[in-house]
Formats: C-alpha cells, sequence, structure tokens
C-alpha cells in the first residue's frame, strides 16, 4: 500500500501501531487535519476498523523494524509519493524492545544486537531517511523518540535497554545541534520524550523477568500505578501540538 496525494494535513508517520502504546498513538492522532502513516510487523485489525471509521486517512505498512537499511529505504519510498507538501511532518519512533533482561556478563550477541538494532540503530537510519525525503516540502518537521527514565538513570539487569535509550537520547541531541542554524524552510526539532511506566505488553514481559528491581513493578500493577497507553498518548499527541515543541530536548511527560 502506497501513500496518495493529500491537501495540505499534518503528516504523521509512527512506528510500532500494532499495540501497545503505539498503537494508543495512532489513535489519539485520528483527529480531522491529520493523515497517518502506521508501520510495524503486525497487523491490528480492530485499530484499523476504527481508522477507516474515523475518517482520517491511515496507510498500513509491514516491516521489520529490527532491519535499519530496509526501515529507512522503505520509509523514503513512501515519502517520495507524496505529492502535496503537508502543512507539518513528523516522525514518532515508538517502536522498540525491552529484552534481553539479565545480568551485564550474561549479555550475548544473539539477543544484544536485534535489540540495539531495534532500539537505536533502525530509528536513526529511519531518522535519516526521513530528514532527507522531506526536505523538499518546506514545511516544519518534527521528530519524536519515545525515550525511557531509563535512559537516564541505570537499571540493574537492563543494561541493553538503557544504553539503547541513552543513545537515541544523545542522537536527538546531535539532530537539534545539527539543525539549530537551519533556515526556517530546512528547521527540524527533535525531543527525546520519557512516557512514564505504561500498562503495556512491555511491563507484562518485565515482571516475568528475573532482576533486581522486578518487585517495584510488579506493586506498581498490583497497587493500580501504571498509566494507560491511552492517556498517555492523548498526553503526547497533546505534547505534539505544544508551540515550545522541542524547547526541551530531554523530556518527561510526567513533567507537563
Amino acid at each position: 500500500m502506497t501513500a496518495a496525494s493529500t491537501a495540505a494535513t499534518h503528516l504523521f508517520i509512527v512506528t510500532g501501531t500494532s499495540r501497545g502504546l503505539g498503537a494508543a498513538l495512532a489513535q489519539a492522532l485520528l483527529k480531522p487535519g491529520n493523515r497517518l502513516i502506521c508501520v510495524a510487523r503486525s497487523r491490528n485489525p480492530e485499530l484499523e476498523r476504527i481508522a477507516s471509521a474515523s475518517g482520517v486517512k491511515v496507510v498500513w505498512h509491514l516491516q521489520d523494524l529490527s532491519q535499519p537499511g530496509p526501515a529507512a529505504t522503505w520509509l523514503g519510498s513512501v515519502l517520495d509519493v507524496v505529492e502535496e507538501a503537508p502543512a507539518s511532518v513528523t516522525l514518532i519512533l515508538n517502536a522498540g524492545m525491552i529484552e534481553p533482561i539479565g545480568p551485564v556478563a550474561t549479555l550475548r550477541e544473539s539477543t544484544l544486537v536485534p535489540h540495539l538494532l531495534t532500539n537505536l540503530a533502525t530509528p536513526m537510519t529511519m531518522t535519516a531517511s526521513f530528514l532527507a525525503h522531506t526536505e523538499r516540502f518546506g514545511c516544519p518537521r518534527k521528530i519524536l523518540a519515545i525515550s525511557s527514565g531509563a535512559a537516564r538513570r541505570p537499571v540493574e539487569g537492563w543494561s541493553a535497554y538503557c544504553a539503547g535509550k541513552a543513545g537515541l537520547d544523545m542522537f536527538v541531541r546531535s539532530i537539534n545541534a545539527e539543525y539549530a542554524q537551519a533556515p526556517a524552510e530546512r528547521a527540524v526539532r527533535a525531543v527525546a520524550l520519557a512516557p512514564g511506566v505504561v500498562d503495556t505488553g512491555m511491563q507484562a514481559t518485565i515482571r516475568n523477568a528475573d532482576f533486581a528491581q522486578v518487585q517495584r513493578f510488579r506493586d506498581l500493577k498490583d497497587n493500580d500505578q501504571l498509566a494507560s497507553a491511552e492517556d498517555t498518548a492523548q498526553r503526547i499527541a497533546a505534547y505534539l501540538e505544544r508551540p515550545d515543541f522541542g524547547s526541551t530536548e530531554l523530556d518527561d511527560i510526567r513533567n507537563t
């Protein structure tokens, strides 16, 4: 499926939309004046039904986001067939994984490399493709990378996740540094946003793992202290609309 031409609407590319926060984000962005390109490894028929009923233009793509080269090539090809310049274009880098979980001494190439490809390398190559293939639009461009508190403080047993998300934070800072003096038609604003502790499948994986702080996450679930994916997505959608988006390049939705 390809992206067809459109009037000057706000274009969003969202990764990891088959479930969890990504699916909730896609649904939160189903508003008049928006247009979505959604990509994930698998389909979400219920979300597709909701999108179809909304009247918002949405196109769905299946793509393995652990493959940085093909993911970047795919994004470039999709953006190249957008015929009418959008009013703005936003890349939301949501797709990610938590495993492997365990001591540093147990890290192995077979699980570490796919993790870092998905959580860091693919977001970097997709961003590169996004920047190269949207410059022709001459419209405001935003990049929102879903980060984590684990990027900014270590969690025992999460060395891969902490390192990958910390790398994503620095990548966002690098984007902003590179585009700080860009003229208006090339301007880019990027934010790495921690969403808080959200009740998703990733949290279920965490609660079933064996690491030092696991009981804390089990207690959050037992005490009904997890944020819902839907509420978090609504807050992120509102955050994207803020006129000062990008003024805080490393942020946390709980601070807003």
